[in-house]
């Protein structure tokens, strides 16, 4: 179930965290990024607000989205996004490799995953 805070700018989640994955025995990887540094997006930059980061657990043998936190510009829209995408059965591969509007906070994916 994804949530967010209206902070700003927002932060949201959706599934598990790392800790919890590692509890699980999972094998996983973590892609995490600050905001600031992700040149394929630059949206926040445009509007003066690039703070925060993204982070993603994925299962290493299947690709599964476990969890992510966005702390960004857009991020209680590009939650729903991951959610979609982890409910469908979708991997990290599908978000990194998809084709985003430019410039959009979508292309967190392209640039974390």
């Amino acid at each position: 179930m994804p949530w967010c805070a209206f902070l700003n700018p927002p932060l949201a989640s959706v599934g598990i965290s790392e800790d919890e994955a590692a509890k699980e025995d999972r094998e996983m990887r973590v892609a995490k990024a600050d905001i600031a540094k992700i040149a394929v997006m630059p949206r926040p930059k445009i509007l003066g607000n690039p703070a925060g980061m993204a982070k993603f657990v994925v299962d290493t043998k299947t690709d599964e989205i476990l969890g992510a936190t966005l702390h960004c510009v857009d991020s209680q829209e590009l939650i729903n996004t991951v959610a979609a995408v982890m409910r469908l059965g979708g991997t990290a591969a599908d978000l990194r490799d998809g084709i985003w509007t430019h410039p959009s906070s979508t292309e967190v994916f392209n640039g974390v995953l």
